[in-house]
């Protein structure tokens, strides 16, 4: 019967999802799974999915009889959600595509770019030389720039490029930056956000590129927020 099959399905997905996230929380590894952000293809389907079984596994009526038969459909949904599970997205799925960024060039105004960036709610824009980048304007870089250069300001006519000893990926103390390869997988991702390093020192985002060199073109960005986010973000 198709509540059988549906019931051995589920208990599956849990044993996979029981390896991967350890510890959590919450009582259930689905439960904990819908909260992470790598759910969200998923998660609609899962939610219904987790619902019949929690009917399934604790309803019933006088005879034994399931209160519900899932459907082909369902059925088949939890089988594409268990493949999901088991072949995760890679960390292209998360990331900001490279021609939806605000990306800056060395010529252009660093007070237009700030206006930007204030507007849009970006803190860090990418430096680009062609589609290769050279370096990460931030606000961490203005006030750096102030510090070496009191009473000098910013003008009009300043370029990013007035800021160029201080736009390279490591000269941005205490932030970090890394970059990854395209087929890096989330957890990849999630691991080097979560991974303590030295004091003071933040992993601010990740810049994907094919093979994750620097010299590459920009594929995407990830930040701590598209992989550690709220459920739903």
């Amino acid at each position: 019967m198709r509540h059988e099959a549906f019931l051995a399905l589920y208990r599956h997905l849990e044993s996979i999802l029981d390896r991967r996230i350890q510890p959590r929380r919450q009582s259930s590894a689905v439960a904990a799974y819908l909260e992470d952000p790598e759910s969200r293809p998923v998660r609609d389907d899962l939610e219904v999915c987790r619902e019949i079984r929690n009917l399934l596994a604790h309803n019933a009526d006088k005879d034994g009889v399931p209160v519900v038969e899932p459907s082909e459909g369902i059925l088949d949904a939890l089988e594409r959600i268990t493949r999901y599970v088991q072949d995760p997205p890679p960390a292209m799925a998360f990331a900001t595509e490279a021609e939806n960024l605000l990306c800056a060039r060395p010529a252009e105004s660093a007070l237009n770019l700030m206006r930007a960036m204030n507007k849009r709610g970006f803190s860090h824009a990418p430096v680009l030389n062609g589609e290769r980048m050279t370096g990460v304007f931030s606000v961490g870089t203005v006030f750096a720039y102030t510090l070496k250069r009191p009473g000098v300001g910013i003008r009009e006519d300043t370029p990013v490029s007035a800021f160029a000893e201080l736009l390279p990926p490591d000269a941005h103390d205490p932030e970090r930056f890394l970059f990854i390869d395209r087929r890096a997988t989330y957890a990849d991702v999630k691991q080097a956000f979560e991974t303590k390093r030295e004091r003071n020192s933040r992993l601010a985002a990740l810049f994907v590129t094919e093979t994750g060199s620097m010299d590459e073109a920009l594929l995407g960005m990830i930040t701590p927020w598209d992989v550690l986010g709220r459920r739903g973000a």
